[in-house]
């Protein structure tokens, strides 16, 4: 059945369409913007989140293990994560696996400090890449 609006009931839903479709790129814009931060996801404690961790790999630009020379895993890391060329960071507390999600190809500097001891590596990074990298600490 085919309704028939008049003039000014027509004249409103257009106006309501503009207001929606004039609300959409301000959803669009923050959705660009948070893809172009960078995502560092701390865990890894616990079989279950390790396992889960481990087999999402290949879904993340790059996979942090730290671990003492000896093997043991450790956590309370201080990491962060730069990407100076896009004055972009992230800090957190990681350990025993961070995630890193990158917006774009590009070289990030990661430092990471525990027990007062502070690596720094700058690593080559694709968005998804599947990188891995594995932080060694003398206990």
């Amino acid at each position: 059945m085919l309704k028939r609006f008049g003039a000014r009931t027509f004249a409103a839903l257009v106006s309501s369409a503009t207001l929606i479709t004039g609300a959409t790129p301000a959803f669009g814009q923050a959705a660009q913007e948070a893809s172009s931060a960078l995502r560092l996801e701390c865990g890894g404690i616990g079989l279950e989140e390790s396992q889960r961790m481990r087999a999402e790999v290949t879904m993340h630009a790059l996979t942090v293990f730290f671990s003492t020379m000896e093997g043991g895993f450790i956590a309370d890391v201080a990491t962060q994560v730069d990407d100076p060329l896009g004055d972009r960071r992230v800090e957190a507390s990681c350990g025993p696996i961070g995630q890193l999600d990158v917006p774009e190809v590009g070289r990030y500097r990661i430092t990471a400090t525990y027990a007062g001891s502070t690596q720094e590596h700058w690593v080559e990074l694709t968005p998804g890449g599947g990188a891995r990298l594995a932080l060694r600490w003398q206990e």
